[in-house]
């Protein structure tokens, strides 16, 4: 029905004749493309400039709290820096099928013709590699800050398809794991780098790096028009947040040294079960003590794991709930830093010193007797066998 071009965001408008609206977000790359030609579309990476980064403040509208699919809304565009590529992934190269080896005494054979045909034999090339197929299945976008110093690393499954595509930086840099029982704390992506603090504005490289190929720009991350003078709230709480991640980070390796030593008092247990030996009773007795001590202690960092179906919060509030209570305090407010934030802080503060304290105190004492026990202990897989007699 109509189409408009937004003069601040270059957003395409379009309105159909059935009463709805579709935007495309930035149309700046297409008139790139318009004004470089086509082949752009065919390069093998390309990175278009970016549009200025704002670090937007959200607010739900009122309604319903829950809408479920009582109310329809709209999407909006993803948050965060919005980053426009071209990726052409490598054609695949297809093997040539192998020719099939003649035996030595089947080197003559008769021809249609019924003429005597002649057959070398042609051995398979040993120096082909496998690799030749392109691995690569995911880019790598990389950020970093005014002193050339990466802050970021984001890796995203490419699509399967070739051409123009997006990814969005939430403006942020890399964090640490949040202590968790199982596996890798989040923070983030479960299996990748943790998110970490909101940036502070200004202008920041970024890099994306595909098969070798590689191109960046420059985008300028701005705060909320909508909150002036806010440079100095955004440096103090900025500091704050660098102090709450070191917390983090120490709470982070304490978890990790536990699990670890969960691991050890593991591998202890499966030798002594395996070897079948009745002299080591003392010594699983030991492990299992050593595991149930391990275990109290992350039961008081994070409290204690609730097996039951569906979610369960724990009623006690654990040491490393303060410092993300604190995180959350921090990061969202807009405001100065005031009492609240000072005393979350130092709720935090104690927290991490009671599960450092209590971490020291298990391998200053408990851990080392745990060892000096199980060093004794002589468990190879090795067997005595006894003349076998008829």
């Amino acid at each position: 029905m109509d189409l408009v071009i937004h003069p601040r965001e270059h957003d395409l408008v379009i309105g159909t004749f059935g009463r709805a609206i579709y935007v495309l977000d930035d149309v700046r790359p297409l008139r790139e493309m318009v004004k470089t030609g086509p082949q752009v579309l065919a390069s093998s990476m390309h990175v278009f400039d970016a549009p200025d980064a704002y670090q937007v403040s959200y607010q739900d509208p009122t309604g319903i709290l829950f809408p479920g699919n009582s109310m329809f809304e709209g999407d909006n565009r993803p948050s965060g820096a919005m980053i426009s590529y071209v990726l052409n992934k490598p054609a695949e190269k297809k093997e040539e099928p192998k020719r099939e080896e003649v035996k030595a005494d089947d080197k003559t054979k008769k021809g249609t013709s019924g003429k005597t045909v002649v057959t070398t034999p042609v051995a398979e090339n040993k120096d082909v590699k496998k690799e030749d197929k392109p691995k690569a299945d995911s880019l790598t976008m990389e950020v970093f800050n005014a002193k050339n110093e990466k802050i970021r690393t984001i890796k995203q499954k490419v699509s399967e398809d070739n051409g123009f595509h997006r990814i969005f930086w939430a403006m942020n840099e890399k964090g640490e794991r949040i202590p968790a029982r199982g596996g890798r704390g989040g923070g983030g992506v479960a299996q990748g780098e943790p998110a970490g603090a909101q940036v502070l504005p200004g202008t920041y490289k970024v890099r994306i790096t595909f098969d070798g190929k590689k191109d960046s720009t420059m985008v300028v991350v701005k705060s909320d028009p909508r909150f002036p003078n806010m440079d100095n709230v955004l440096q103090a709480r900025y500091a704050l947040l660098q102090d709450l991640q070191k917390m983090t980070g120490l709470a982070s390796k304490a978890m990790e040294r536990l699990k670890e030593s969960i691991e050890i008092a593991d591998e202890y247990e499966k030798r002594i079960k395996e070897s079948k030996r009745t002299d080591l009773k003392d010594a699983t007795d030991k492990t299992k003590a050593i595991k149930d001590s391990v275990n109290a202690v992350i039961d008081f960092m994070i409290g204690k794991e609730d097996k039951r179906q569906g979610f369960a919060g724990n009623p006690i509030p654990t040491p490393t709930s303060y410092i993300n209570t604190a995180q959350y305090y921090i990061s969202t407010s807009k405001d100065p830093v005031n009492a609240t934030d000072e005393r979350v802080m130092k709720q935090a503060s104690d927290a991490v010193d009671r599960i450092l304290d209590r971490v020291n105190k298990f391998y200053e004492k408990q851990w080392p007797e745990y060892r000096t026990a199980m060093e004794k202990v002589s468990i190879n897989p090795f067997k005595t066998y006894e003349p076998l007699k008829r």
